[in-house]
Parts: C-alpha cells; sequence; structure tokens
C-alpha cells in the first residue's frame, strides 16, 4: 500500500472532480445468500518436512497454460498421487505456505525439468501476484529461484473500482511456451508509475531467470468505429483480467472494464501478438458506440478456447447486440474467431441478452470449455457456457447457433437456478471410467456432475451432486486423475467467502467433500468475490489467496 500524503490527496481529489459527467451505471449484480461459515484455517501436517521431501511417484508435467490445456478442462490427467482414497486419508493436508507480496489471482503455473544457468535442473512453480511480482520457487523444497517486479500496482483507489482491494497488478494467468529447454512466460502488468498515471504492460519473461526475453511493450490498442467515434483503450478503466492463451503462434490477450467506468468509449478486445511481442491484429467487440455496455472479455479469469483448427473462443458481458448491415455489436454472446482474428466466424448469444444487459446478469461472468472428442461421438464438437443468469448451454462448436427465440440455436439450454445466480467461473469435464462428465457450481450451490450424451441428440444430464454450497458466484472447479482409471479421479475447487477454502470430491460420485480446509485469507472480505481458482500437479495441489499459495500433499 503506499503512503497516504496530503499532497496526493489533493491531486486525486482534483483529477476526480474534473472529470467529465458520465452516465449513471446499474449497480453490479450481487446475489443474496447465505454466506458459508469460514473453517478453521488448515495447520501445517506433524511430518510436513517429510512430506516436503516425498518425490513424486508419476512423471512430472508441465502446467503452462490455464486449467491445463487449450479445451479449458480443467482436468489434469497425469496424476498418480492423488486419489480419493489418498486425500481422505490422514496422510493428505498442509505441507508448506508460500508467502508472497500481494493479491494472487493467476492460476499457479509449473515448468517441470528446467535447466537453470548455473547447472541445475528444478521444477519451477511460477506464481504471479497483485503488486507486479512474479516468484519461481523450486516445486520440490520451495526456495526461491528469482523473483522479479514490474512495476508499480495500480492503487484500487486511484483506479476507482474497489472490486478488488488494495491494488490490480497481475491478474490474468500468464502463458508459457516451451521449446525443449526454453520456457518464456507472457503475462500482463498494470503499472502506475506515477499518481494517476496508468499503463498496461505485455512482458516475456526467461521461465530459468525471470529476465525480459524480448523488450516489453504497453498494451494501447485503438479504432475508429463505424460511425466514426474513435475507440482507444483506457488503462485506467480497462484490464486484463482473462487468462493469456498461446495458439497458432501467437499470444492472445482478452481485455475487459474496471467497474464499467468510462463505458461510453470502452470495448471489449481480444489482441494477437506474436512471440516477440510485435502486435499483429486487434478485434474489438463492439462497432456503434458503446453507451454503458461494454462487451468486455473477462470471464472470472478463463482464457480463451482454441480448437484443433486454431479458432478462438471466448464470451463477453454486457454490451449492446445487433448484427445488422452496418452494425457489428456482439455482447452477452459467445464467440469463436479464427486464429487471425478477422471476423466473428460464428456466435451464440442468449435471446435474453437484453434483459441481461438490464439488470446486469452477463454471460461473459463465465468462460467457454470445449469438450474433447469421447468415443462413439456422432454429434458435432461440443462447447459448454454458463453466465450469472444460471442457464447451461450446450453447443456446437461448428455452429454455435446464434440469437435465436427460446435459445434455439443451443443444443441444449438448462436453467439450474433463478436469473442472477448463476456462475462467476467455468465448468471442468472429466472422463472417466464411467463416461464423461462436466462440473458446474453456480452461486450458493451444490457442486454439480452431468453426464455428456454425443449422440444424434447431445444433451447433459445430471447424475451427481456435492453436499457443500459455493460462495458467492459459484467456483472454478479443476479435476486431477491418473486417465481414466478407477478410483483415481478427483475434483477440486476453491470455496468463496471471508476466507478462502480448499474442498476435494470423489470425481464419481460428488457426495460430501473428501477434504476441506481453510486455505488463506482473502483481501476484500466484504466483497467476498475471491474468484480463484486451484491447480494440482505432481502430487501437489496449490490454492492462492491474499499473500499466499498454499501447497497441500501427501505425507509418507
Amino acid at each position: 500500500m503506499r503512503r497516504f500524503d496530503l499532497s496526493r490527496a489533493l491531486t486525486l481529489a482534483c483529477a476526480l472532480m474534473c472529470l467529465p459527467a458520465a452516465a449513471p451505471l446499474p449497480a453490479h449484480h450481487r446475489p443474496s445468500y447465505p454466506p458459508p461459515t469460514p473453517l478453521p484455517q488448515a495447520k501445517l501436517l506433524p511430518n510436513a518436512a517429510a512430506g516436503l521431501a516425498k518425490p513424486y511417484g508419476g512423471t512430472p508435467i508441465d502446467v503452462t497454460t490455464y486449467h491445463y490445456d487449450q479445451n479449458r478442462t480443467g482436468w489434469n490427467q497425469s496424476e498418480t498421487d492423488l486419489t480419493p482414497a489418498t486425500v481422505a486419508s490422514t496422510k493428505f493436508g498442509l505441507l508448506t505456505t508460500l508467502n508472497v507480496d500481494g493479491n494472487v489471482f493467476a492460476q499457479p503455473l509449473l515448468v517441470s525439468n528446467l535447466t537453470l544457468p548455473d547447472g541445475t535442473t528444478h521444477d519451477v512453480l511460477i506464481i504471479a501476484t497483485g503488486h507486479n511480482s512474479v516468484y519461481a520457487f523450486d516445486a520440490q523444497t520451495y526456495a526461491v529461484l528469482w523473483q522479479v517486479s514490474l512495476g508499480p500496482s495500480q492503487s484500487s483507489t486511484d483506479v476507482g473500482c474497489g472490486d478488488v482491494k488494495p491494488e490490480y497488478g497481475i491478474s490474468g494467468t500468464p502463458v508459457i511456451v516451451r521449446n525443449g529447454n526454453h520456457a518464456i512466460l507472457y503475462l500482463v502488468a498494470a503499472t502506475e508509475p506515477k499518481l494517476l498515471v496508468f499503463e498496461t504492460w505485455l512482458h516475456a519473461l526467461d521461465a530459468a531467470t525471470g529476465r525480459h526475453a524480448v523488450p516489453s511493450v504497453k498494451i494501447a490498442p485503438a479504432a475508429k468505429l463505424a460511425n466514426g467515434t474513435k475507440l482507444t483503450f483506457n488503462p485506467q478503466d480497462q484490464w486484463n483480467r482473462a487468462g493469456l492463451a498461446y495458439a497458432n503462434g501467437s499470444i492472445y490477450v482478452g481485455i475487459s472494464s474496471h467497474c464499467d467506468h468510462g463505458a461510453a468509449s470502452i470495448s471489449g478486445w481480444l489482441l494477437r501478438y506474436r512471440p516477440d511481442l510485435k502486435k499483429l491484429v486487434q478485434f474489438h467487440t463492439i462497432e456503434t458506440s458503446a453507451g454503458t455496455e461494454l462487451a468486455s472479455i473477462w470471464m472470472t479469469g478463463f482464457a480463451p478456447a482454441i480448437d484443433p483448427s486454431g479458432n478462438v473462443f471466448v464470451v463477453t458481458g454486457n454490451g449492446n447486440y445487433a448484427i445488422t448491415q452496418h452494425e457489428r455489436d456482439y455482447g452477452e454472446s459467445v464467440l469463436k474467431l479464427p486464429g487471425s482474428l478477422g471476423h466473428v466466424t460464428s456466435s451464440f448469444t442468449p435471446a435474453a441478452y437484453a434483459s441481461l444487459n438490464a439488470s446486469d446478469t452477463d454471460f461473459g461472468s463465465g468462460g467457454v470449455m470445449l469438450l474433447p472428442p469421447l468415443a462413439g461421438q456422432t454429434a458435432p464438437p461440443l462447447a459448454v457456457a454458463i453466465g450469472k443468469d444460471a442457464v447451461l448451454y450446450l453447443l456446437s462448436q461448428d455452429a454455435l447457433g446464434g440469437e435465436q427465440a427460446n435459445d434455439a440455436g443451443a443444443l441444449q439450454a438448462t436453467r439450474l437456478a433463478s436469473s442472477g445466480n448463476g456462475l462467476w467461473g467455468g465448468p471442468a469435464f472429466y472422463d472417466g471410467p464411467g463416461g464423461a462428465l462436466v462440473y458446474v457450481q453456480i452461486n450458493g450451490g451444490v457442486l454439480r456432475g452431468f453426464t455428456v450424451a454425443a449422440g444424434a441428440t447431445p444433451s447433459l444430464t445430471q447424475v451427481a451432486a456435492g453436499t457443500s454450497a459455493a460462495g458467492y458466484g459459484g467456483s472454478l472447479p479443476i479435476v486431477s486423475s491418473n486417465g481414466a482409471a478407477s478410483g483415481t479421479g478427483v475434483v477440486w475447487l476453491v470455496r468463496r467467502g471471508s476466507s478462502v477454502q480448499l474442498e476435494a470430491y470423489n470425481a464419481v460420485s460428488l457426495g460430501a467433500p473428501i477434504f476441506a480446509a481453510g486455505a488463506g485469507t482473502w483481501s476484500n472480505p466484504g466483497q467476498q468475490n475471491s474468484f480463484l481458482t486451484a491447480m494440482a500437479a505432481n502430487g501437489r495441489v496449490y490454492v492462492p489467496a491474499y499473500k499466499t499459495v498454499n501447497v497441500f500433499g501427501l505425507t509418507p
């Protein structure tokens, strides 16, 4: 936190009073529900030191992108040590706490068997913080291998958006591009180098050293709209919350808004860069004046999904929807674009998009997940999306369905709760011994498991449920298993509230959690919007929180 002083306060007050009058914006939608009772913070296992020394029983993997793969399934298929039996045992628990300098919104990443300049080889855990620091830890001992700062973070007070406190820095999950022993970490950092001077930078860091691989570039897209209005990126009122993606030899960056300030000149952006950080192309989601509707790409941190042909899928939030000869406005929509980002090739928009805008129950609070091909599938490639409206959509990746009455373009539309009690997060996927399952947990609801029918009539059918109610906005579940081997699947999630809690479930039956414990605090407990995802790999589970990442695993 920056120290308060009178000069700073007067400068800020003057700046705020000099801002042009803006149209009133609706308050952000916050559902009302009984928050979960906080669990006691986990204590170290009695023999945690032996657990840290315990080698992983399988072959270490890399986790280089948000939710493991381009489909964003959240499924680690290569976990041998963590099973329902071992996680439910007294041998599983807290091994250590990693102390960092800010909120950890970004999912931790992992590069295994990386040789550093001194000739030593490590499994390298990457943690990025809202204080604009990046840490590299040895993923066995958790010694710090390197740490870098990417500039002063943006004060939440100065930004004028208190959704996150006390600062905005690195918020979107980075992406790592690895080629042998060469691994480059791409990430976006929001900075405030001087009082009320805001900037946003794209960086490329060598994962072995933390040094810049190429010079950083300032993010500053601009475009001229069809009506002659100029659209410019505003680094105070816009940020990168969506995870970064790598495909087609390119880095993709999604841009959204802060508290919807400055809405009259803000659009969602999807930006494409070369690995050397030269910008190739930019796509803006609104072609006519935005008014107070922004069509942002934030997806509660989900990264764009990429299909095998390199097409890019995102979901937009509140914003005008109009597709005519002269208008191309893509609010409240799942969008499919070619890797070039030249145009939208397919889209799906809920028929109730206007009411979603009016009530701030935007579709874009959730990410889109692409389902991998299933055994015997005759249906087209499938996708799943759900937002605040609590309608679970099953879509065709080939033809998303457009905007039609009664959502007729969707393969299936299932209402899970009343409008506004949906998901600030996204689904997960597991193709286990009994077949494919999709997991969703909405605001105040239990974790649900849906089977996937991929024949002539594609559908999702609920077959399992947990017993523990979610916090505000639901959760972002992930899955670990040893492929489809029976008795190995575990669903992990962060339960939100005034504190952060880790829960684990048997991936087939769900039911009561097989493990639950407090796993850190949240910097803004009044909001209870700690929209965080865990990461499980190589026998360990990492839970991000405020100034900590708690590491759970097994003792001998």
